[in-house]
Formats: C-alpha cells, structure tokens, sequence
C-alpha cells in the first residue's frame, strides 16, 4: 500500500511541476519577452520618426537663412526699409522651431524679426540705436507701439562673431543662453562676404531650447510618453514633460544643466532611472517603460542625443488584462493537472489505505471509521465494514452505560436503610443535646454552642429526608402539588452537591397556583438541570431558579452562567445518548429524561443560549394542570373549590 501511495504522489508530483514549467515558460517567453522585444522596436521606430521631425525642423530654419542671405544680394543688404523686408513675412511661419530672425551688417545696422507676446515683431536698428517697431497685418509691416529706447549691436553677441569667422553656413557647435537672457539655444550663421570678400554682414537663424522642448512634446508617440534631449556634453536640452517640468522657469532653470555620470549611464543603456540623491524626476513612479536612446546627426545640424521612454500600456493597451487573463488560463490548466492527480489519490490510494487501517482497527473504540470513495466497490466494502465497527462501538458504550445505571440503582435501592440508620443516630444526638442544655443551664456561655449544634443536626436530618423523598421508588401517580416547594427540595440537595464555588440564588412567586404532578420528577427535573449547569461552570458562577405566572401558564426558570451552548449543540441536546462531556462524566440521558418528563406533564421547554453568555431553561406549565387528571367531576369540582 504504501508503495502505490508513494507511486501516484511522485508521479503527480513530477507531472505537475512538469506542467508548470512548461506553461509559465510558454507564458514569460509569450508575454514578458516579446513583449518587451516589441516595445524596444516600437521605441526605436519613435526615435526614428523624431529624428525625421528634427531634421526636417532644423533644414527649414537652414533653409530660411540661406533665402535672407540670397535676398542680402540681391537688396544690397538694405535694412533701412520695412518694405524691403516684406519678403520675410511668408518665412516666419514655416520654422516651426524658428525663434528670431536676426540680419546684422558690419556696420551696426540690424533688423531684428522675434516672435513677442504671440505676435511676430520687426525692429529696426540703426548702428544698434533707436530702434524702429513694425507689426504684421495683413502680411504687411506696419508701425508698431515703442517701448524705450533698446540698444542691440549684434557684433558683440557670440553667433555673430561665430558667424563672421566661418566662410560658409554653419551652425553653433554648442547649444548657449543669448545674450544676458535665460532663453538658450542654437544659431544657424549665415556670413555675407562682397565679390572682394570683404565681410559685410551674418544672417543669424535662432532656435530656442523653448522651442525644440515644445517640437518634441507635441510630436511625441503617445500622450504619456516621455523624451529628453541631451549634446555632447552631457547637458540637458530638452526636458521630459513631467509635472515638474511645466512651468517655464523650471524649464529654462533645466536647460543645459550637466547631468550626472550615473544618469548619462542609464540613459545610454536606454534607461531613464534616476540614481539615488538626485532630484531630477524623469518617470511617472509606478508605471512600466520601454525606452530607446540613439543619436540625432542631420548633416550640419547639431549633434544630440535622444532618450525615449514609453509606458508599456500606451503600447500594448490592455496587456496587463491580457497577462492576467492568460496567467489565470496557464495556472487553472496546471491546477486542472493537479486536481486530476490529486482526485486520483484521494479516491483510489486514501480509500484503500481506509479499508486496510480499518481493517485493523475495528476493534478500537476510538478509531475513526468514517469512510467515503466514488468508487462503488470501496464503497460498499467500507460501508459494510463501518457498520460493524460502529455496531461494536454501540455495544460496548450500551454497556458502560448499563453498568454505570445499575450502579445508581443500587445507591438508590440502599439509600432508604443508610438514610433510615442515621437519622435513628441524629435523633439520639437530639436528645443529647437536649439532655446537655437542661444539665448546663448554668452555663449560659455554652448554651450558643449547643444550640448551633442542634441546628447542624436538624438541618442534615432535612437534607436526608430531602434525599430520601428524591430516591423513593416512582408509582407514576400524581399528587397536587407547589412548585416552589419541588423547588426548595431540589435546592437543598444542590447545595451540599454543587459546592462553595456555585452560588444558588431563588427568587420564588408566592401567588403562583398548585399543579397536579409527579414531584419526584419533577425534582428529577431540576436537579438533572443543577448538575448540568455545575459541569458547565468548572470555575464557579451562579445558578438561578425563579417561578412566576405568565399568560395563565406557571413558569419555572433555570439560568446559568456557564460556557454556553454552540447553535450545533443546541440543536441535538436533548437527543439520547448525546454528550459533549468524557464518556466517564456522563451518559447523555439527563437532558433527554428532563424534556421526556416536562412533556408528559404537557408542559413546553424553551432554551435560551450562546457561547460565553450562559444558559436560560425555562419550563411552562399549561393551565390544565391544575385539573386532577381524571373524569370524575367530583375531583373536578375539589380543584374549582
């Protein structure tokens, strides 16, 4: 037997860890690596289409600054006249990273065409000084408000001096803050040399940090994606869109800060986490990204470095439902392998393993014979088997508990003679006393003595005489009869029984009316409750017994303050047989005789219990038991007298 146990559970064992490998290997390669194979290619598709956008952004603003410097030719770079401008105009909106626009000549004369306040603005300088405003209206230049006086003589500024030193188009090699200003950028140059190559003038195209961060956030791959931009230097260009970063000042604050050594790290290996004591926010906390990092190198632009970042939901919506689904699918398939197994064991080898202990243990009083297999075979050989050992249970119980009755019966059977022996001695104690108190009347410090003396003796003279009413021999014949004195007798053989521990108290209604009853069961009654109370309370606590009238019914009631009584003991307490004590504390019967006697008085029993709150028994006697049982009117008309 034990070999084909150890034979099914190693087999089951190996076939469902077989299984499960299997199944989570198929769902890990299925879900998590190409998942995450899929996103790095959605990521590097991104940062490809990113690098178009850029190329593109950075070509029109080449574009508009070797068109000026064609037009420089062509005007003699005449800067004196807003109607030579006009040719701008139609520029302006198609770099959409183009922030100024700035024609400079040698001499100090400079135009300067910048987006103010949403609106695109022309000044005109003359030698750097007295600047004239123009707005656009009607895709003209039209005289504009002025705002002081404003000195701007672009020979002093960086993209100038850059430009004047390079012999063709270029842009700055480095990203830098205009001058005395928190906005940074680049410049495309454009140097203006006459046939004898002389300088005259630089065309300047800038465009902003500002400006680039808005390109790339508006053009990201999905809302919560998240990209930063960063040179050569390891400074950072462009910002990812995070809380952090949406208030402007934040972001010229950010733009070419140096990043440190371990983040320009992660961000080459294509992550974008943020080592520990640094306070840049890059991510959303608590959400999965894939992310991609690569190179931006247009032909003659400036060099960059790209980092993308997408959450993993944006990509694949729904993926974590789909895992959970498909997880739930692989663990109920692996579950569904044990459970076969397992069902297998349970009804085959433990069935087998049942018969065979059963077998050997159907002479043991305490074995568990309980069995049950799907299989009809074992199911009938364990039944047939069960029956005999709980056959044989029964009898032996029977027995013990026929010779623990017979034991009772001999105690009541010599109970009369030992009561009638030593109330014979008590009554010659009487008399001594008596005889001492006449000889001792001159010693009245004695006479207290022998007084509680006298009292002792007749009260246990009462309580024989209690206990020899309770043990007489039972004719079934009924007598009229007070409660409350049925009452009193119970409770004065409880109270030599139950102990100091237990404290009796009675509250008695004197206006009850006499009932025609056994009161020798009935006292059967209330001391079978006494004692079965004084079990459920091992540590002491008190036992009531209270009698009124209510709704022409008598009542008697018996409370406790014991453990209680769960709902399952409470449905078969009055069962024969049925015990929650060791088998050598009691038979089961004493409940089920107390509610075969109050039923043959035609009485009600009601019990009220929980666990922990005690246990109220209480009786109701209807009124026709205050009737003689019998025909005759002649007893009849006693009880109406």
């Amino acid at each position: 037997m034990s070999r084909l146990r150890s034979m099914v559970l190693w087999k089951a064992t190996l076939l469902t860890a077989l299984c499960s490998l299997v199944i989570f290997g198929l769902w890990w390669w299925g879900l998590i690596h190409s998942v995450e194979t899929q996103g790095r290619a959605r990521a590097e598709d991104s940062l490809a289409q990113m690098r178009q956008t850029l190329a593109r952004e950075f070509q029109r603003a080449e574009g508009t600054g070797m068109a000026f410097g064609s037009w420089w030719s062509r005007e003699k770079g005449r800067l004196d006249d807003p109607e030579s401008l006009q040719s701008v105009i139609p520029f302006l909106e198609k770099g959409a990273i183009i922030t100024n626009l700035v024609l400079s000549r040698e001499d100090g004369d400079s135009a300067c065409v910048v987006r103010l306040d949403g609106e695109w603005n022309l000044l005109l300088f003359k030698a750097g000084r007295n600047p004239k405003r123009y707005l656009v209206q009607q895709e003209r230049w039209v005289p504009g408000p002025m705002s002081g006086r404003e000195v701007y003589d672009a020979r002093e500024r960086l993209w100038y001096r850059f430009g004047a030193a390079q012999t063709a188009p270029a842009w700055t090699p480095e990203a830098y803050r205009y001058y005395e200003s928190d906005v940074a950028g680049f410049t495309f140059t454009v140097p203006i040399h006459n046939p004898q190559g002389a300088l005259e003038g630089v065309i300047g195209v800038d465009v902003s940090l500002e400006e680039l961060t808005r390109l790339i956030w508006e053009n990201r791959p999905t809302p919560d994606s998240r990209m930063l931009v960063t040179d050569g230097a390891g400074r950072l260009l462009v910002p990812p869109q995070v809380p952090g970063m949406l208030d402007q000042a934040s972001r010229f604050a950010h733009h070419l800060m140096p990043l440190s050594r371990g983040l320009l790290g992660n961000l080459q290996r294509g992550e974008m986490a943020v080592p520990p004591g640094e306070n840049l926010q890059l991510l959303d906390p608590g959400r999965a990204y894939v992310g991609a990092t690569g190179p931006f190198s247009s032909k003659g632009a400036p060099r960059m470095d790209l980092h993308i970042a997408i959450p993993k939901e944006d990509l694949f919506p729904g993926q974590r439902r789909y895992a959970a689904i498909t997880f739930i699918l692989a663990l109920a398939a692996v579950l569904g392998v044990a459970w076969t197994l397992l069902d297998l064991h349970r009804r085959v080898v433990l069935p087998m393993r049942r018969l065979a202990e059963g077998v050997a243990q159907a002479g043991d009083t305490t074995a568990d014979l309980s069995f049950n297999s799907d299989i009809w075979e074992l199911q009938c050989v364990g039944e047939r088997l069960q029956l005999a050992g709980q056959a044989d249970h029964d009898l032996k119980r029977m027995m013990h508990q026929v010779e623990h009755s017979q034991r009772v019966d001999s105690v009541g059977l010599l109970a009369p003679g030992i009561v009638h022996d030593v109330n014979n001695q008590l009554t010659l104690v009487l008399s001594q006393l008596t005889t001492c108190r006449t000889l001792l009347e001159s010693h009245p410090e004695l006479q207290p003595h022998l007084n509680a003396a006298e009292g002792a003796t007749i009260q246990c003279a009462e309580v024989l005489r209690a206990l020899m009413d309770y043990s007489r021999p039972n004719h079934d014949h009924r007598e009229r009869l007070s409660l409350n004195v049925v009452v009193e007798g119970a409770v004065t053989l409880l109270r030599r029984v139950l102990g100091t521990s237990i404290q009796i108290e009675v509250d008695l209604s004197r206006d009850i009316p006499l009932l025609f009853g056994e009161p020798v069961k009935l006292q059967q009654v209330l001391v079978n409750l006494g004692l079965n109370a004084r079990d459920a309370m091992p540590e002491g606590g008190r036992l009531s017994f209270r009698t009124f009238s209510a709704k022409a019914k008598v009542c008697l009631e018996v409370r406790d303050t014991g453990c209680g009584m769960s709902e399952e003991v409470k449905r078969r307490v009055f069962e024969p047989f049925f015990s929650t004590k060791a088998p050598d504390k009691g038979t089961g019967l004493g409940l089920s005789m107390v509610a075969n006697i109050v039923a043959a008085h035609s009485g009600h029993l009601h019990l009220e219990s929980e666990p922990g709150l005690g246990t109220l028994f209480r009786i109701e006697f209807p009124p026709s038991l205050r009737k003689r049982p019998g025909p005759s009117n002649e007893l009849a008309g006693q009880e109406a007298t």
